[in-house]
């Protein structure tokens, strides 16, 4: 994760604000692994009141910007707020990326299983359920749907490859990397 600072007015940025900066937005790491970049804009005006600091922070994840701004009089609870909120909107955003991919599994039970033996037919019973889930790809490329895997923390994603236009298919081995299922034209 890389952060970005600006400054508005005659606010100088110190190293003691850019380690707070950083101890606080590589929390945020902990609710969404894949945060591109946080450009984090200090400013400091005056108020009737005495002077206050202003931070303004965007989180760019893949595709989606997340936003931040909280005014106080201590820029240090500025930063400590603005991390506060971008965990929450995170939090919110990971939830909205999971409810709107969930698919909720439906269950039919295989009844017969039938296949040819020489001259006559064996008829076997089963009782192993298949589950059925319908889902609605969106379309995106092949590390966009790695990502969006990994933020919904499931085995496989379906998704329309934005190139190719076909369902295709993200998937998590064993070993922790990824397989891509794409069809064969002939």
């Amino acid at each position: 994760m890389k952060i970005n600072y600006n400054t508005n007015g005659d606010l100088v940025i110190t190293d003691a604000i850019k380690a707070h900066c950083e101890k606080n937005f590589s929390k945020l790491k902990k609710f969404f692994d894949n945060i591109l970049t946080v450009n984090v804009t200090l400013s400091a005006t005056k108020s009737k009141t005495g002077p206050l600091q202003r931070v303004d922070a965007r989180v760019h994840l893949n595709g989606n910007v997340i936003k931040g701004v909280y005014t106080d009089d201590d820029l240090y609870n500025a930063i400590d707020r603005v991390t506060d909120i971008l965990s929450k909107q995170i939090k919110k955003h990971k939830e909205k990326l999971r409810d709107n991919n969930h698919a909720v599994p439906v269950f039919s039970d295989t009844k017969k299983i039938t296949f040819e033996s020489s001259d006559n037919f064996i008829t076997v019973e089963s009782t192993k359920r298949i589950a059925s889930i319908t889902v609605n790809p969106r379309p995106m490329d092949v590390e966009e749907a790695i990502l969006q895997l990994e933020a919904l923390n499931k085995d496989f994603y379906v998704f329309t490859n934005s190139e190719s236009g076909d369902m295709n298919i993200v998937y998590k081995k064993r070993n922790g990397d990824y397989g891509h299922v794409e069809p064969a034209h002939f």
